[in-house]
């Protein structure tokens, strides 16, 4: 499974004319919240473009996921979840309306982060429980699931000339991307590259697993 990150950023494109409760969409059991929670903020439900389409953050810029072959579209929006506010948590396809939301605004003397986070943890548990689970998200977002401690979690770290990446959005993405097209799994990480980038070396601490890449960041 992959983590994927929210956006702030949205894209006001409208791809399809339907009401959000009239489609096949991840996660119905927690309808009842997502209702609630855009009843409160008077957010409208229709219409709607697929969430890596209204998502428009750099990464989800950079990973162009319109531009890809249907056969690594597909992966991603069957194995890519994704937070939001205001869904709580979606699959990478699931269509949704544009909305304005942020992790901290107050519902219910909270904010949503912490709404969310109390709300999701049954739900992450169960569905992440014993899988690979590759960590693509912001250090924000990491705070709101609580993934179980026996997922393997491969998380990345990024090095431009030397020195650590902080904004790391493009390369994250770009790292998604080559995972899938090149349909890599647990034991392929060394062999990730893109632009002038390439795995300098993989540590494994248990089931936690950090791959360390590095280059000369002359692209990005």
């Amino acid at each position: 499974m992959f983590l994927l990150p929210w956006s702030k950023v949205k894209s006001k494109a409208d791809l399809v004319n339907l009401i959000f409760w009239e489609t096949e969409r991840s996660f119905p059991e927690i309808d009842p919240l997502r209702k609630a929670v855009m009843e409160e903020f008077r957010v409208k439900d229709s219409p709607l473009a697929p969430v890596w389409r209204r998502y428009k953050g750099r990464f989800w810029e950079e990973l162009c996921v319109w531009a890809l072959p249907g056969r690594v579209r597909k992966v991603i929006e069957e194995r890519g979840l994704v937070l939001s506010p205001l869904f709580g948590i979606l699959s990478a396809g699931d269509l949704i309306p544009n909305y304005d939301l942020t992790w901290e605004d107050r519902y219910k003397g909270e904010n949503l982060s912490s709404f969310w986070r109390k709300h999701l943890r049954s739900l992450v548990g169960e569905l992440l429980r014993g899988k690979v689970v590759v960590d693509l998200l912001g250090r924000r977002e990491r705070g709101v699931i609580e993934i179980p401690e026996d997922c393997t979690v491969v998380r990345f770290e990024y090095y431009r000339a030397g020195r650590k990446v902080r904004n790391t959005q493009a390369h994250r993405a770009y790292t998604l991307r080559y995972m899938v097209e090149m349909n890599l799994g647990l034991g392929d990480l060394h062999r990730i590259n893109f632009l002038d980038y390439e795995v300098k070396e993989v540590r494994e601490q248990g089931r936690r697993v950090v791959v360390i890449l590095g280059g000369e960041g002359e692209y990005i």
